[in-house]
């Protein structure tokens, strides 16, 4: 039987967007899921307009990580111990890349201009104020999610993982980029219906995550706060990060962006770590 043309290009499309996503958040091989026209050569990948699937492959990161804290969790490991094997299994997928933003961006913090800012920033090297970015952010993620309860651990990993990347889209939507070079300056001018696309995958993902966890351990006003919660978290951190941008360096690059990431999926496991502690609730 042979395919409908328009819907072989539309599948095609979303292949390529999906591998375009997977390709930027993951380290996993895509080579499979690429078209055929975009194997094994250079044609130029439409990155921009694959982000509305960025939050999605967002919460399923998040959920890879939590399958393995809450697996850990239940073959009676410390909590500690696995919430760092959850934590160093969803970096090694992610390859570190958002890390390695907030590492640049807490370098650039040193610098006294917008141009010595950058520079430091695309210094392959890390500084000080890098080393302590990473190591608070770690440290607060690893306890945030050593101190869930079991219902909670897959709800809170999915929103705080697909926010993280739903979050990263706020700055090149509100600034200029800061240099006229690097991958993030594909970004720009955001598309706005992949941008939207994006927002709405993330708000049903969350919405999802709240469900799963109504059903995992239902009180509903648990959900109910969670999803509240970690949507406020993600959308105050974004902007204040793009603020913080626009303040520094006159705009985002590629690490602001990694480091809006990290920073919102921190805050929003710290929050949700939070409201599991109030009483009632679970």
């Amino acid at each position: 039987m042979s395919t409908n043309p328009s819907l072989r290009a539309t599948l095609d499309t979303v292949r390529l967007h999906l591998a375009c996503g997977l390709g930027l958040l993951t380290r996993l091989p895509i080579t499979r899921l690429l078209p055929a026209p975009y194997r094994n050569t250079s044609a130029v990948w439409p990155m921009a307009r694959s982000l509305w699937c960025w939050p999605l492959i967002g919460g399923g990161i998040g959920l890879f990580a939590g399958v393995i804290l809450l697996l850990a969790q239940l073959a009676h490991m410390p909590p500690l111990v696995a919430a760092c094997l959850a934590l160093s299994a969803q970096t090694i997928l992610g390859g570190g890349l958002h890390e390695d933003g907030l590492a640049d961006m807490a370098d650039g913090c040193g610098g006294s201009t917008p141009a010595r800012r950058l520079d430091i920033m695309r210094d392959s090297r890390v500084g000080s104020y890098g080393v302590m970015a990473l190591c608070l952010s770690f440290g607060l993620r690893a306890a945030s999610l050593a101190s869930l309860p079991l219902p909670a651990i897959l709800p809170a990993c999915i929103m705080a993982a697909c926010l993280a990347r739903a979050a990263l889209l706020i700055p090149p939507a509100i600034l200029p980029p800061a240099r006229p070079d690097g991958l993030a300056r594909m970004l720009y001018p955001l598309p706005r219906r992949p941008f939207l696309l994006a927002l709405l995958g993330a708000l049903l993902c969350v919405l999802g995550a709240a469900l799963l966890g109504c059903i995992i351990h239902p009180i509903p006003a648990a959900s109910l706060a969670s999803m509240l919660g970690a949507l406020l978290v993600a959308a105050l951190t974004a902007v204040l990060t793009a603020r913080a941008a626009l303040r520094m360096l006159g705009g985002y690059t590629g690490d602001v962006l990694g480091a809006c990431a990290v920073l919102t999926e921190t805050l929003v496991l710290v929050t949700l770590a939070t409201l599991a502690q109030i009483p009632g609730f679970f």
